[in-house]
């Protein structure tokens, strides 16, 4: 079941007061819609009624796809993420859990909506956000090499519009390119570790890049191939 309640926003404008609706969790069998609000950030998006000032407002939500075995959770406090961390891992606490985990349920903890975000997107497309962290260590790999002075890259993938999947690449805040997706490279990743992939324990709920750091040695990496340019340039 869908849980939200409604908060105060004073805008960041006018400092008119004006009310709106944050989600506590999101059961997108009840609410089907929210899947899209979700996706378009339309449900984190506040629109003053007095002077028509967008703003951004940034909660923390569980997100709960039982139509798919998903589960991905907003932690927004390092805090709230090692509460939900041990609720799911401590065997003393995770019996609530234990059902979705027999039924092979996917559930994780992120720390941004960008991360959010990118989930969605990497389920949406039946890919493994294992892999995935896989595939952008490396891709992160041959991108320092091809820029030694990267400030603190980070890669995000998404879905475009035509449903084809993309890596972004953010340097110092800034969009420096997109990569697309290539899904040769990605089964080369499955041939090669989705045997250790099925004996990994199924219930680490957080699968980032020090995840990926953790799974791989330093010289497991290889560079992704290319296809034309690899980094397409944003102007």
């Amino acid at each position: 079941m869908s849980s939200k309640k409604e908060v105060k926003i004073t805008c960041p404008r006018c400092d008119a007061t004006s009310p709106f609706t944050i989600w506590l969790s999101i059961n997108t069998a009840d609410d089907p819609e929210l899947k899209e609000s979700v996706r378009n950030q339309s449900l984190f998006r506040f629109t003053c009624p007095y002077c028509g000032v967008e703003t951004m407002i940034d909660y923390g939500l569980l997100y709960h796809q039982p139509e798919n075995k998903l589960m991905v959770h907003y932690a927004v406090t390092p805090e709230n993420e090692q509460e939900v961390v041990s609720m799911l891992t401590d065997p003393e606490k995770n019996a609530p859990f234990r059902s979705l985990f027999d039924a092979h349920y996917v559930i994780r903890v992120v720390r941004s909506r960008n991360q959010m975000l990118e989930k969605l997107a990497i389920f949406d497309a039946n890919y493994d956000d294992r892999l995935i962290e896989l595939y952008k260590r490396d891709l992160e790999q041959a991108y320092k090499a091809e820029h030694p002075d990267a400030v603190a890259p980070q890669i995000l993938l998404f879905n475009t519009p035509e449903n084809e999947q993309m890596f972004q690449i953010i340097d110092g805040n800034e969009t420096k390119g997109v990569v697309p997706l290539n899904t040769s490279y990605y089964y080369l990743l499955l041939q090669r570790h989705g045997k250790e992939m099925r004996e990994l324990f199924e219930e680490n709920p957080i699968v980032n890049q020090d995840w990926a750091s953790d799974f791989l040695l330093t010289d497991a990496f290889v560079v992704p191939p290319k296809s034309n340019n690899t980094f397409e340039q944003i102007n």
